[in-house]
């Protein structure tokens, strides 16, 4: 199958040559199309007020890889527009850093995913918890093998398969998850630049409380997650409570 690969880390991060690696192993044809630099929590955002730079670069097992001055769902928008037409399906990944939970709304990996699903096609994004090298691989042959039950088991129109891998060793397995509402313990540090102008940095993290059974949790306990997300973000029952109101 041929196969379009991105990411929000940049097109040369280890993640996405992990993802390459295991996908052209397993006999797709790959074209990466992926951000020039950092991109990470993009979301779905898309460059609209200036053009976007396009330099053909290597990423060894790719049949052409493009390496885009701009945000993640610009690149397989792009991509599937002019780079890669041909392409069958949407990969995105493999993030340093899980998309779980409420995240997956900042999650540019994600963003490119479900650019990807927008168009019609078979979409997952990949991503794990730790960095080492090895657990990358793993984390992308755990692609794979999500990916050809995907396709064996199609999801709904629209839709994306979003995998996460603990930051063990070895997965305890592959499991099925709904998605976690996190709240963080978080605040903006003021700072001055070298300009002296006024900043704002945030930093944070999870607060503690999170509900059992869910996919941050099932992370911890060392399963790989795995979750349908789709684009429809409707509450009907609300929605269709506000007719008659006005």
């Amino acid at each position: 199958m041929k196969v379009l690969i991105s990411n929000d880390d940049g097109v040369f991060a280890p993640g996405i040559a992990a993802l390459v690696r295991a996908f052209a192993a397993a006999g797709h044809e790959v074209t990466v199309c992926a951000p020039d630099g950092q991109r990470s929590a993009a979301s779905q955002s898309l460059t609209i007020a200036r053009p976007l730079v396009v330099r053909e670069v290597q990423v060894e097992g790719a049949k052409q890889a493009y390496a885009i001055g701009g945000t993640p769902a610009d690149c397989v928008k792009l991509g599937l527009a002019c780079l890669c037409p041909e392409a069958e399906a949407v990969i995105s990944g493999v993030n340093h850093g899980y998309n779980a939970g409420s995240d997956v709304l900042y999650s540019g990996t994600v963003g490119a995913a479900m650019e990807g699903a927008l168009s019609g096609l078979p979409a997952l994004a990949i991503s794990l918890g730790s960095a080492r090298e090895d657990t990358y691989d793993k984390a992308a042959a755990t692609a794979v093998t999500a990916f050809g039950a995907m396709l064996a088991h199609p999801l709904p129109p629209c839709s994306v398969l979003n995998v996460n891998y603990p930051t063990c060793d070895e997965a305890k397995g592959l499991v099925a998850a709904p998605m976690e509402q996190l709240h963080y313990d978080e605040t903006y540090t003021k700072g001055v630049n070298a300009a002296g102008e006024t900043t704002y940095t945030l930093t944070g993290c999870i607060a503690p409380g999170r509900r059992q059974s869910r996919d941050y949790e099932l992370l911890e306990q060392g399963y790989a997650t795995m979750t349908v997300l789709h684009y429809d973000m409707t509450h009907a029952e609300a929605t269709d409570g506000l007719t008659g109101l006005i």
